[in-house]
């Protein structure tokens, strides 16, 4: 993933898009996921993404994802608590 395509979101440097699971709380209004699989679950209160053996569940209001590819997705939104369960 190119640095580039990220830049519009912030200060994160492109080695936090290498594909591995990683997640990034910046405040409780955005949440970076890298290393997703798929999305889950889809609601305004609820996104869920496989990671590879975990989920994590992303619980909050208006949450939207605002930027999505392969490699990793930028949620947008009010997070309130975040969850992780085996797949």
């Amino acid at each position: 993933m190119k640095k580039k395509a990220y830049e519009k979101y912030g200060d994160f440097p492109a080695e936090y898009f290498t594909g591995q699971p990683h997640l990034e709380l910046c405040g409780n209004f955005r949440c970076v996921v890298d290393g997703l699989k798929s999305v889950l679950e889809y609601s305004e209160n609820k996104i869920v993404f496989d990671i590879g053996k975990k989920s994590v569940a992303i619980h909050g209001s208006d949450l939207e994802i605002d930027y999505f590819t392969p490699q990793g997705a930028v949620v947008r939104g009010t997070t309130i608590s975040l969850d992780f369960s085996q797949c």
